[in-house]
């Protein structure tokens, strides 16, 4: 089969956890024609997105596209050059040139343009009705109809197998030992479970120690700098990823900011209150922090309370005199139970090529939410041949239900035949 156009970049290292959230993802598109993966700095936005795209390419006749934005201050045009569009400048001529085509577009860190991005979508969707979107941006974009995905820092067994993934890149002898382990799952935690400073800190093992990494990371902003001359200069350097959100604040936001740096750790809205003293407006505060938890600066943690990760609050923290302090440790989530060590040569499982090409199909309809009968429907198909397809995947892969596949499905790298 041909090819299908597009310009996906090709992702030269493993995907590690984000099972869930893809699959949540998959099951968005399969239902509404825009979303936003939202997040803090280095959360995975991208990375996220891409995945997601490289899962429905087979589903995109008119392939699968990437427009990154973070340079530019004219999404429309940026567009148009990724789709190789030259005679197209405006989004209705955009618009207008893919006409009934069907494309999947990601447009990739749309939170400096906010206003112009959201435009753009809407000029797309209402003038190409078969085009799909995807944005990834710090914030939601405000468009109808938009869907949107929401990325937490990872959870502590998914950051420490990030951290070992990418430790073994780089070391090869490197290994989860009974030792190392819980040097590991500390650093991670330190990190707050950030797959940005996770992946720094990871390439650091070739020249120190994870003892001394963990040491080393009272100075974070000054260790975790980035080796990669491909990377975006903010995915280089955590500092410079926390402060690409700091300038696109306004110094209201930014003043609250700085304020709610002091407070080590979680924090209700009273004690925001309390906390900016004389120095904030008290009727202000509630809207200002509304809106810093719409940039992902501020997370809300259940039972009304927020948070701040630790990057944020020390670059916050800076524009004080007072000397940093670090938040009480936040245990990250966790089933208490850390990875086992990796064994090499191990096989995935269940290994994409013992599945047939319309098993496959039927396991991503699975990760979209989809019933039997629905697929069924969607592959114009018996549902009893539907049935058995889910009792051989079940039965390949040693999986126990349909949330197992749909993880499978997220965090494998076969492509769809389809």
């Amino acid at each position: 089969m041909a090819r299908r156009p597009g310009n996906l970049p090709v992702d030269l290292s493993s995907f590690v956890g984000r099972a869930e959230e893809v699959a949540e993802g998959l099951r968005h598109l399969s239902e509404a024609r825009f979303m936003t993966v939202t997040g803090p700095a280095g959360v995975g936005k991208t990375r996220t997105a891409l995945r997601l795209a490289s899962r429905l390419r087979g589903r995109f006749g008119g392939g699968v596209w990437r427009a990154e934005l973070s340079e530019t201050g004219d999404p429309a045009a940026a567009l148009a050059e990724a789709l190789e569009l030259p005679g197209s400048s405006s989004a209705r001529e955009i618009a207008s040139a893919l006409g009934d085509r069907r494309p999947l577009i990601v447009l990739d860190t749309c939170e400096h343009l906010p206003g112009e991005v959201a435009e753009l979508v809407e000029t797309l969707l209402g003038g190409a009705p078969r085009v799909v979107v995807v944005a990834t941006s710090r914030m939601p974009l405000g468009v109808p109809g938009e869907r949107v995905l929401e990325l937490a820092p990872l959870p502590l067994s998914a950051a420490v197998r990030l951290f070992e993934d990418r430790a073994m890149a780089v070391d090869p002898g490197f290994g989860l030992t009974p030792a190392v382990a819980p040097l590991v799952a500390e650093i991670c935690g330190r990190v707050d479970g950030l797959p940005l400073a996770i992946e720094l800190a990871a390439t650091l093992v070739r020249s120190l120690s994870v003892k001394d990494l963990l040491e080393g990371l009272r100075h974070r902003f000054t260790l975790l700098t980035g080796v990669s001359r491909s990377a975006l200069p903010r995915h280089r350097d955590l500092r410079a990823a926390v402060q690409w959100s700091r300038e696109l604040c306004d110094d209201e936001q930014r003043g609250l900011w700085s304020l709610l740096s002091a407070l080590p750790g979680a924090f209700t809205m009273a004690d925001a209150e309390a906390g900016c003293g004389t120095e904030f407006p008290l009727e202000r505060v509630a809207p200002v922090l509304a809106g810093l938890v719409e940039r992902s600066i501020v997370l809300r943690e259940p039972e009304g309370r927020y948070r701040m990760l630790e990057a944020y609050r020390e670059l916050g923290f800076e524009r004080s005199s007072c000397r940093w302090r670090p938040a009480v440790q936040q245990p990250l989530r966790t089933d208490g139970r850390l990875p086992a060590p990796r064994q090499t040569g191990r096989a995935a499982r269940p290994v994409g090529g013992t599945l047939s090409a319309r098993e496959l199909q039927v396991a991503e309809l699975i990760t979209e939410g989809l019933s039997n009968p629905e697929i069924a429907a969607r592959l114009d198909i018996a549902k009893r041949t539907v049935d058995a397809h889910v009792r051989n995947i079940l039965a390949k892969g040693g999986l126990a239900s349909r949330t197992q596949v749909a993880a499978w499905v997220a965090e494998s790298d076969y492509q769809s035949s389809e």
